[in-house]
């Protein structure tokens, strides 16, 4: 980038005709303030003033026009580095400014397991998507804290969870479902939990379909049949979010842009952080 810089502005230096690069004539100035109407003779003397004060040559100003436009491309990068930055190291300062007006929970109870906060959301008449859901969820703040959808790492917290949905009000086991954290919209395949400091690229728990394997042998709960065979995810392209079923708390990859009725929010650093 800085290289272009200099190439640029040595050719703009060059390239302009000596003959535009003089200094300009302020009687013609002048002549111009003459022929404005409405101008008082004192307005027509602070013009002629102004532009017979000495000024830049033509080809410094394209220069400096050329200078200044690669500043602004630097600081774009620069501001595109920034993001990067925060979205893997944001601290917990940086989550707490997110929430400058305490705590926001929309009237829905908070629930602690380990260390952690939940909120479970919805109605048996909500019709919600996930990408809709995600957004509701980072809304909300806790204790400083944003809100996401969870990300889940063990069969304790699992357990906890579904047991909180289960006696969510209109909640019906075997009819409704719940939107979790979990998706592979980023690479097809590669299932990831996306929340605090992972907002684009997730922390990967799975990969593949059915018989795909858990990366580092993270935990996962997806859904089998009744002999106890694994069916989820069944990976087929066009489901790429997850949701926690309400006949026993199995995950099932689903359409993102289907709808459910209920969905689950995390509070502060999750388990799957590690």
């Amino acid at each position: 980038l800085l290289r272009w810089q200099s190439q640029a502005a040595t050719m703009a230096m060059k390239d302009v005709p000596d003959e535009y690069a003089k200094m300009v004539d302020p009687a013609t100035f002048e002549v111009e303030a003459q022929m404005v109407d409405g101008l008082t003779p004192n307005q027509r003397a602070r013009i002629v003033e102004a532009r017979a004060a000495p000024s830049m040559p033509w080809k410094h100003l394209i220069a400096l026009y050329v200078l200044s436009g690669s500043a602004f491309i630097t600081a774009v990068v620069a501001a595109s580095r920034q993001y990067i930055f925060v979205e893997n190291s944001m601290s917990a300062a940086d989550i707490a400014s997110a929430c400058p007006y305490g705590d926001l929970t929309y009237g829905d109870d908070i629930y602690s397991f380990d260390g952690h906060h939940y909120q479970v959301v919805g109605s048996k008449d909500a019709v919600t998507n996930w990408r809709q859901a995600a957004q509701d969820a980072n809304s909300r703040c806790y204790n400083g804290e944003r809100g996401y959808l969870v990300n889940i790492d063990s069969q304790d917290e699992n357990d906890f969870l579904y047991a909180k949905l289960m006696l969510r009000p209109g909640f019906q086991a075997n009819v409704h479902d719940a939107w979790i954290g979990a998706t592979d919209m980023s690479n097809e395949g590669a299932v990831s939990w996306i929340g605090p400091k992972h907002l684009v690229n997730g922390v990967k728990f799975w990969e593949g379909g059915p018989n795909g394997k858990a990366v580092d042998g993270r935990y996962n709960n997806w859904a089998k049949s009744s002999s106890g065979t694994q069916i989820e995810p069944n990976a087929n392209g066009s489901e790429d979010c997850v949701e926690m079923r309400g006949g026993g708390g199995h995950w099932n990859d689903k359409n993102c842009y289907q709808p459910n009725e209920f969905f689950i929010v995390e509070f502060g650093t999750p388990a799957t952080d590690h």
